[in-house]
């Protein structure tokens, strides 16, 4: 065995993996010539040899060109992340089939600090890859994100599994194209055992240990009783972190993230289930996005809302999986021209962050828009302060005193001033100075 398959055996073997189960299965079907592997059995029992492996692993080439820096778009910065993910990669890019978390970090904290750059768009295909580094990625791009003020958004465009779900997850909002898949929150491990190779070879190994533990998962045994319930046990656990942290960055509960049981869920499946947001035409993604990067904006007290002519704000509203809207847009139109619909209508002004809400986080029609909108309260003009009413009673009391006579006598300079002293000391009163 070379010391590159020495190196993919040791990270693929033994190891926890967040992968999409039936790209698991051809990926171990994939290594099978050339590891040693004669048998390959899942939990369903289910034997692929031969042929029959590299047949199927052909299947999951991807003949796009993903070798490329992030693109600038109209503003929107586009992060390819691609193929198996893994971590500690050393490239910055997708490479090999393969992306980084460590790839990702870099190319979204660059983006963050690239002036011509107003959002990111993780452009997500990939089926999942290695938990190390997996959640700390994660929660380190979203951070990134909140901390650079930056819209961070993400389309599954193909697929988003396993890893790849971890990663969207981190994402303000999750577009998903109709035939991309999203989710399969859940962990796989595989073992490899050498025992009866080795004994139709006549060769016996011997493991010299101290710790009862030590040797647990080695290729020259088959899996104990015990190793195998360590092992499971060790999979339970990650599976909870994993939906614990699906959980806290798209808001549904850790019992619903968990009753998925690892099944991945097609285009609009995926946004009833909670796992996305958005459906699309990944051909409109960057624009969609785009459009709402370019809607004017203002920030008060920390709280972003959209502004018209009328400088008004309108009431927020929640944006759980579970307030939102499931009424979808009228086929013929277009996502962008639903969007400005929306966004354009009468009815949205005075409601500009509620009409922001349905044009970019449901998929309501304009129809619907127009008339839930129509039906909500206007941001209402503030009560007269106190200062107003302070200066409402400086203009009665002046209406009350009358203007001082001036002439061109210098005698009768006295009484010109008797009249400024009374206009000093009204206003005094009135501001109590």
């Amino acid at each position: 065995m070379s010391a590159n398959l020495k190196h993919i055996a040791s990270r693929a073997l033994d190891k926890p993996l967040l992968l999409d189960p039936g790209y698991a299965r051809t990926f171990f079907s994939a290594l099978s010539n050339r590891l040693g592997i004669t048998q390959m059995v899942d939990a369903n029992g289910e034997v692929m040899t031969g042929e029959k492996m590299h047949l199927e692993a052909s299947s999951f080439m991807n003949s796009r060109d993903r070798q490329r820096p992030y693109q600038v778009i109209d503003g929107v910065a586009l992060v390819p992340v691609s193929g198996t993910l893994v971590h500690k990669f050393g490239h910055v890019q997708p490479y090999s089939g393969m992306t980084g978390y460590d790839g990702i970090i870099t190319r979204v904290q660059a983006a963050i600090s690239d002036p011509e750059v107003k959002g990111i768009l993780l452009d997500m295909d990939t089926p999942g890859g290695e938990v190390s580094g997996c959640f700390d990625a994660a929660q380190t791009i979203r951070s990134l994100a909140k901390e650079g003020g930056k819209p961070l958004w993400a389309v599954a465009d193909d697929m988003a599994c396993s890893a790849g779900m971890a990663i969207a997850s981190a994402a303000d909002h999750r577009l998903i194209t109709q035939s991309a898949v999203m989710g399969s929150v859940g962990v796989v491990m595989a073992h490899q055992s050498y025992a009866s190779k080795l004994k139709e070879d006549g060769i016996k190994v011997t493991l010299i240990h101290s710790g009862a533990h030590k040797v647990d998962g080695n290729p020259y045994e088959d899996l104990s009783v015990e190793a195998l319930e360590a092992f499971q046990t060790k999979s339970d656990t990650l599976r909870q972190e994993f939906a614990t942290l699906v959980s806290d960055h798209i808001g549904l509960s850790v019992d619903s993230v968990l009753a998925t049981e690892a099944k991945t869920y097609r285009g609009q499946e995926a946004i009833d289930i909670g796992f996305a947001d958005q459906l699309v035409n990944g051909n409109e993604a960057i624009a969609i996005f785009a459009d709402y990067l370019n809607q004017p904006k203002s920030t008060t007290s920390g709280v972003t809302m959209a502004t018209t002519e009328t400088n008004q704000s309108a009431a927020t509203t929640p944006t759980t999986p579970a307030a939102q809207s499931t009424t979808l847009a009228a086929p013929q139109m277009n996502e962008r021209d639903r969007i400005k619909g929306i966004m354009k209508c009468e009815a949205a002004t005075g409601r500009e962050t509620l009409a922001e809400h349905f044009a970019y986080n449901t998929n309501m029609s304009v129809e619907d828009a127009q008339a839930a909108l129509a039906a909500a309260p206007t941001a209402q003009a503030p009560d007269l302060t106190s200062a107003q009413a302070h200066a409402d009673k400086l203009d009665e009391l002046m209406s009350a005193e009358g203007n001082p006579t001036i002439t061109d006598d210098v005698e009768e300079s006295a009484s010109s001033d008797d009249g400024v002293s009374q206009l000093t000391a009204a206003y005094a009163y009135t501001t109590a100075t």
